[in-house]
């Protein structure tokens, strides 16, 4: 049971929410990400705040070579996935990997603790998105994702999974829709559904996490933390949907806006090569000055 009171008799929970509100959401693919990788974005909810780094496709060999040199590199605690093996290199694969910033909020003395929970949430990352990427058409090739944890507050993975969806869409690669994850928590006394939980909601109430296509209303991921009944499981899984489909909202209106300014960029550079081509034009109509 729980020792603190996670809603108040006025309903409110104790970052002042709602049950049903989200907290605060940043997301935003960035320009210019670092040397080796082709995408990074950045995604908050709440105080819980991850970057996403993309590389790939590449070749499989290219790949690991890249990961040796450093690419990514944690300064704090790290794990990686499993490499998926599909068909014998008939599609390629995915290969995720999270670190932690190293002013993370992390209890250094719980790092092989962390470590232990960063793999299982590399693989999970992983498992959501291999039905997801088109990798049959990367053949022979491995893409490598990079999630680190600049700060966390709970809703780990719903973070890393939504984080992921946009540094996946900045890099180019096929996906067959967008992954949107929220979790939901059951709130016994009164009997209520939480979103979006915080690290002291998630500590303490049974919960789930899912990530959803809202196109289909499918589910590529649904993480049971502990038993529940159906009817409760059934009341946090319809919540949960709904609430993906306001992420979409938000996360649509973030890639069209980067949509837009990679257009616009692409544009400019179309038009100063064609000005380059064409070689410097002798100014017959100078422009008149006016003298003080």
């Amino acid at each position: 049971m729980s020792r603190v009171e996670l809603l108040s008799s006025g309903g409110l929970r104790l970052d002042n929410r709602r049950p049903y509100e989200l907290r605060s959401i940043e997301f935003d693919i960035l320009p210019n990400p670092p040397a080796g990788c082709d995408s990074v974005a950045r995604v908050e909810h709440g105080l819980t705040k991850l970057m996403g780094f993309v590389s790939g496709p590449r070749d499989s060999a290219e790949s690991n070579r890249t990961v040796a040199t450093g690419l990514g590199n944690p300064t704090g605690n790290s794990a990686s996935s499993n490499p998926s093996n599909n068909n014998n290199n008939q599609n390629g694969s995915i290969c995720v990997h999270i670190s932690t910033a190293p002013f993370n909020s992390i209890d250094r003395k719980k790092i092989g603790r962390s470590d232990k929970k960063f793999a299982d949430l590399a693989q999970a990352i992983q498992n959501t998105f291999e039905p997801v990427v088109m990798l049959h058409l990367y053949p022979r090739s491995t893409i490598d994702i990079y999630v680190q944890v600049l700060q966390q507050d709970g809703a780990l993975l719903q973070a890393a999974i939504n984080v992921t969806t946009l540094a996946l869409i900045g890099a180019g690669v096929s996906i067959s829709d967008y992954v949107l994850s929220i979790s939901v928590g059951a709130l016994s006394t009164p009997s209520c559904p939480l979103l979006d939980l915080t690290n002291s909601e998630q500590t303490d109430l049974p919960n789930l996490t899912i990530a959803a296509l809202p196109r289909s209303q499918k589910l590529t991921l649904l993480q049971l933390d502990t038993r529940i009944n159906i009817l409760t499981f059934e009341s946090l899984l319809e919540i949960g949907l709904e609430a993906c489909l306001v992420l979409q909202l938000e996360m649509d209106r973030e890639v069209r806006r980067w949509s837009t300014l990679l257009n616009s960029a692409i544009h400019d550079s179309l038009d100063y090569k064609s000005q380059s081509a064409q070689g410097p034009v002798s100014n017959q109509n100078p422009q008149i000055m006016m003298t003080d």
